[in-house]
């Protein structure tokens, strides 16, 4: 069925001003000829380069009301065909080596005809990176020294040796050779709170300075980046951060009791921004041992901190939901704001609820949708009108939302978003008839009842709903074979967003992905609404994702200004090992990224400025 494009004018403009961006996609010079656009003034071609994964990728843009046929030539490599639906986007990418020449000419019955060449230039993919760490001490002060840390990024082909250089610092300069699309974190300092520093760094086609004063917080003259751990574990070597009101059998058998724990795993964040800018933050607190839910002893509560100041500083960690006994398992928290719903809005948590262990998502059976059944994950979800000062009692959702055909569901954990109508979208992964499914679940009032959509797609996992700058909402999906991420539009109809309905073919963006929870958030902040309290529209997207394809490290952010046809920003936030990561943008316009490190590394906050993360 053809999709019908809600706002082709907006796409219209997108793909006129995407004429404009090709020139400053990469360092190489890039060539067009022919007509940008299509004879209906629509269709379009867009080449960019991404040194992250030395990739060449064509965009095929269709804002028309009808599906049509691309066809792509690289004289001499070969000839590829599309058919991208109407109102829709599909993508072609290349992994080739840098240095490398290409020639894509871009055809369409319609009248699109463009050329487009250049070289692909990876040879001075370089960056360093300042960052500081801040932690705060019991009391919630900051020391008065902080360890500030520089990022050496390699992402050309070839391995690059740095040099570093603080005047007056002792051991200055240093050496650094780091690997060919590797990076370098083991240089780091510790500076009292004021102290100025300037950092030269150079290799070989690379001389960057960085300068300002040794400080907590993003004001100019200050590192672009800070980061702290908000939730550790219980290991040989670390004590776990305490967790009041987890959930435990009584010694002498009479019960359950509360206590102030720590666990041995923690994982899976979650986070959002309320409307007067608290900072919400989720994580699993696996107690016993780093199994999911349903594995192992099946203890999984969730614990959440706070802040109201732009995650300077967090309240202690509390447990927010667990379930009746330590059998029964809460976790792979989602939140969502409603944005409309009061001063403060609301708040919504979705958990997920194993009822025994050796029920997860694999173990879960078909057949039934009742709250009470005991035979398969459910999706509860809690509620908070107080900027998650307190919460709701869990409501099961299990019998609103489930098909009885699906065997395992759950809530993909992160976060949901609101459409700019006032649609609360909160994705979902369900197994039927041997596959995994995309979806999501959705409410039309404010979150009274919800709604199970149609699938996105087959074949994956964990995902995330975007809604572009033009109205339409793509879902961005963890797929099962790993390798990179998907793709699938969802219908548009004249009413607005129709998550309910039907998705077009699902398609590979080239964004790379080793198997792993990613994220992609509008850049908005909780400021930025329109009639009815609602979310407005931005063309600005924000991804967190392991720049591997291999293994889950090296978490990058990318930065479109473009709905995500190119992304020709992208920043380290963790060199080295790294999972699952959230995101949200704070009242101030700063971003945050929460992400896991491991099961036993900790879940770490970090906050960063737009425009530091456009610095490469």
């Amino acid at each position: 069925m053809a999709l019908t494009w809600r706002a082709p004018a907006a796409l219209r403009r997108l793909v006129v001003a995407l004429s404009a961006v090709v020139a400053t996609l990469a360092a190489a010079t890039v060539a067009t000829t022919g007509p940008a656009l299509a004879a209906d003034g629509s269709q379009s071609a867009v080449v960019s380069q991404d040194c992250t994964s030395s990739r060449i990728r064509v965009a095929l843009l269709n804002p028309t009301d009808a599906a049509t046929t691309f066809t792509v030539t690289w004289a001499g490599t070969g000839t590829w065909t599309r058919t991208v639906a109407a109102g829709d986007r599909t993508d072609l990418y290349f992994s080739k080596p840098s240095g490398t020449d290409y020639s894509f000419r871009t055809t369409t019955p319609q009248g699109l005809d463009r050329t487009t060449t250049g070289t692909l230039d990876c040879s001075r993919s370089m960056a360093a990176q300042i960052s500081a760490e801040c932690p705060r001490n019991a009391d919630g002060s900051l020391p008065a020294a902080h360890r500030l840390k520089l990022t050496l990024v390699n992402r050309s082909d070839t391995s690059k040796t740095f040099t570093v250089a603080w005047e007056g610092r002792s051991g200055s300069p240093w050496t650094r050779t780091v690997a060919a699309r590797s990076s370098d974190d083991t240089l780091s300092w510790t500076a009292d709170d004021g102290t100025a520093y300037r950092i030269r760094t150079t290799a070989t086609g690379f001389d960057r300075t960085e300068s300002g004063t040794v400080h907590c917080g993003l004001a100019a003259g200050t590192p672009g980046m800070n980061a702290q751990t908000l939730f550790s574990a219980h290991t040989s070597t670390t004590a776990g951060t305490a967790i009041t009101g987890l959930n435990r059998a009584k010694a002498d058998g009479s019960g359950y009791e509360s206590y102030t724990g720590t666990a041995k795993s923690v994982r899976i964040p979650s986070m959002a921004v309320t409307n007067n800018g608290t900072v919400i933050a989720m994580a699993d607190a696996r107690i016993d041992s780093s199994s999911d839910l349903g594995g192992g002893s099946n203890n999984i509560q969730v614990a959440m901190r706070r802040s109201t100041d732009g995650g300077a500083t967090w309240t202690g960690a509390s447990a927010v939901a667990h379930a009746a006994t330590t059998s029964e398992g809460y976790g792979d928290s989602s939140l969502l704001v409603d944005r409309s719903a009061g001063a403060d809005g609301k708040v919504f948590a979705f958990i997920n609820y194993s009822p025994a262990p050796g029920i997860g998502y694999a173990g879960s059976k078909a057949g039934s949708n009742s709250a009470t059944d005991p035979t398969a994950l459910h999706i509860r979800v809690i509620s908070s009108t107080d900027n998650g000062a307190t919460w709701s009692s869990p409501v099961d959702l299990n019998p609103q939302v489930k098909n009885v055909a699906w065997a395992g569901m759950f809530a993909s954990s992160g976060h949901g978003i609101q459409l700019s109508d006032g649609r609360l979208v909160q994705p979902i992964v369900y197994h039927q008839d041997g596959a995994d499914h995309a979806g999501n679940i959705y409410s039309d009032d404010h979150g009274a009842t919800w709604h199970a959509g149609a699938s996105a797609a087959s074949g994956v996992n964990e995902n995330k709903a975007i809604q572009r700058g033009s109205g339409q909402v793509v879902q961005n999906l963890r797929s099962n074979s790993g390798g990179n991420r998907w793709y699938a539009t969802a219908a548009d109809t004249a009413a607005g967003r129709n998550v309910a309905g039907a998705f077009g073919p699902a398609w590979n963006s080239g964004l790379i992905d080793p198997g792993c929870n990613a994220d992609e958030i509008s850049y908005l902040r909780p400021t930025d609404v329109g009639a009815g309290g609602y979310p407005t529209l931005t063309p600005v997207t924000v991804q967190s994702n392991n720049a591997s394809a291999a293994d889950r490290d090296e978490l990058t952010v990318r930065m479109s200004e473009d709905d995500g046809v190119t992304w020709p920003h992208q920043v380290l936030i963790k060199s080295g090992a790294a999972g699952y990561s959230t995101t949200a943008v704070l009242n101030n316009g700063v971003i945050g990224d929460l992400y896991e490190i491991g099961d036993t590394g900790g879940i770490v906050f970090s906050s960063f400025t737009p425009d530091w993360a456009r610095q490469s």
